[in-house]
């Protein structure tokens, strides 16, 4: 008798694993279809409950009490064998209608799998520009234009830039986080030929990591997240630190960034490197200085303090050794002399509120203001800006119009020879957010006043339309005119000064959703000089067309 239940028995629980095993290869092969995965796991059930049927047979038969406890065990062993086979026959058949829904292969019952998002972005954008002005220093020249040397002159550019990225998301656990997004951009054609491979510089990276960072998550049980690796980082409205989402290689920090959020506060800080060359050693007059550039900031937001908005402190520290920014601009007018080089040490102290008027959320306005100190080469560092804005939206309206109005401030320098450096540093920005100074990307937050008014319509839920029109003033007439990269458009010194009127700026913008992962992009901009410009670098209008699609997936 015990001969033929251990056979039976066995019979059973040989069959049963033989099912199982076949249903766990088969969960792991892309190439076995959902019908024959269904099959499997119904044969598992059948195996199942027919060796059930047997050992509950076996309880019953009075052999088994006289037994040996050998044979005892054997059952025992074959229930807790059976038990576990239902678990597993329990996990698939709840991943199974998921399975169905998604049409997707049976490897994905991985837990972790489960915790992975995978996703990616491809953005192509055309362009084309009829009078863009060529800058009269190296390495300034306008997106799209390389080598052209003729300073002060007009010409026309067409190109098309291309970003691609991919990106993978996982929760790992409670407390950890990893991200990681591969990057590609290139300009149509930069590699010369088809065979070819892109160079790299403002608008052309060859394939590259983007962002790459870990998250440690309710660090202590508490509400503090610690990022270390490349990473975007973004405050308010781009203004003194973006992503500059417009470039088509984008900016990110290589550092740690510590984060704390509650319903009342949001609080962090980081350091990060943003430039590291390493020692460079002694120049050829004999100076010698570190290379790097660092970046620290901490900011407090305060979500509760103002009704109806968002009150945030900040502090940035820009610590630039290399002095590379000084060589430019002060070594030809003899502010930094070329072999006592001790780099730029920026302080900057800012606030900012955001938010709409409590019961009357219609009007909208934000406010952003900063002060700087520090050291600019051989010169003090005594600069400060403001940006504010309010708008108003007629909801009930159709199209639902905004109105808004926009004052943007920035210092100039009002005597380029003496020992204090009175431009306002505009850090990492975003410039073209938002339409920042101008779509066009012709200046910054230097140096400036900036005259705004916009008109926003919304015919759609997929269709948004927007115009703004800008009209720019120097700060100091004595200082330059600088572009959305910061870059120094025209020498400081020497210049026309009778008048401060610098240009005016037209700008179109319009969004359309085409599908739920595809949007569409398109903008006109003009750009007209007014009496410093014609006075001091020359006189011709600018028109600047584009066109750019963004998939997700």
């Amino acid at each position: 008798m015990r001969n033929g239940l251990w056979k039976t028995c066995t019979g059973g629980f040989v069959a049963a694993v033989f099912c199982a095993v076949t249903v766990s290869r088969s969960f792991g092969a892309d190439a076995k279809s959902l019908e024959e995965m269904e099959k499997e796991l119904n044969a598992l059930r059948a195996s199942v409950s027919a060796l059930t049927d047997q050992i509950e047979s076996v309880k019953q038969d009075k052999t088994v009490a006289s037994s040996s406890s050998a044979t005892k065990n054997d059952v025992e062993t074959l229930k807790n064998e059976v038990s576990t086979l239902k678990e597993e026959m329990k996990t698939a058949a709840q991943a199974q209608p998921a399975l169905k829904a998604e049409d997707i292969a049976g490897n994905v019952y991985s837990e972790f799998a489960k915790k992975v998002k995978l996703g990616g972005q491809i953005k192509t954008r055309a362009e084309y520009a009829n009078g863009l002005y060529q800058v009269p220093v190296s390495n300034g020249t306008l997106p799209g234009a390389t080598g052209i040397s003729n300073r002060y002159s007009s010409y026309d550019d067409d190109y098309v830039l291309n970003q691609t990225r991919l990106w993978a998301d996982a929760d790992v656990n409670e407390h950890l986080r990893l991200f990681i997004q591969l990057q590609d951009a290139r300009t149509f054609g930069a590699e010369g030929s088809t065979v070819g491979y892109a160079y790299s510089n403002t608008e052309n990276s060859i394939f590259d990591l983007h962002q790459g960072y870990f998250d440690l998550k309710k660090l202590f049980d508490l509400p503090l997240t610690v990022r270390v690796g490349r990473q975007e980082i973004i405050w308010g409205d781009h203004r003194v630190i973006g992503n500059f989402v417009w470039s088509n290689v984008g900016r990110v920090f290589d550092g740690g960034r510590f984060m704390w959020d509650t319903d009342e506060i949001h609080a962090e800080a980081f350091a990060a490197r943003v430039d590291e060359n390493g020692f460079v050693g002694k120049s050829a007059t004999g100076g010698n200085w570190d290379s790097n550039e660092n970046v620290y900031a901490a900011q407090l937001g305060l979500k509760k303090l103002v009704p109806g908005a968002l009150l945030e402190l900040m502090y940035i520290q820009k610590n630039d050794q290399d002095g590379s920014s000084t060589n430019s601009t002060l070594v030809a007018t003899g502010n930094v002399s070329a072999n006592n080089n001790p780099g730029v040490v920026i302080h900057d102290v800012g606030a900012r509120i955001d938010g709409k008027i409590p019961n009357i959320d219609a009007i909208d306005y934000t406010a952003e203001a900063h002060g700087q100190f520090g050291d600019y080469g051989d010169m003090t560092q005594r600069a400060w800006a403001f940006a504010g804005k309010a708008g108003y939206t007629f909801k009930e309206m159709n199209w639902k119009p905004r109105f808004g109005f926009e004052y943007d401030y920035a210092s100039g320098d009002d005597d380029p020879t003496d020992s204090t450096h009175g431009t306002f540093d505009n850090l990492y920005p975003t410039n073209h957010w938002q339409n920042n100074y101008g779509a066009i990307d012709l200046l910054s937050w230097q140096n400036m006043h900036d005259f705004r008014g916009n008109v926003k319509i919304q015919p759609t839920n997929k269709l948004t339309a927007q115009v703004d029109y800008h009209y720019y003033l120097l700060a100091e007439e004595k200082d330059g005119w600088y572009l959305a990269n910061g870059s120094l458009a025209t020498p400081r010194g020497s210049y026309d000064t009778s008048s401060d009127h610098l240009a005016q700026e037209v700008d179109l913008t319009v969004s359309y959703q085409l599908y739920k992962n595809v949007g569409i992009l398109a903008g006109y901009s003009w750009f007209n000089p007014q009496s410093w410009m014609n006075a001091n670098v020359a006189n011709f209008d600018t028109n600047w067309f584009y066109l750019q699609t963004t998939v997700t997936f």
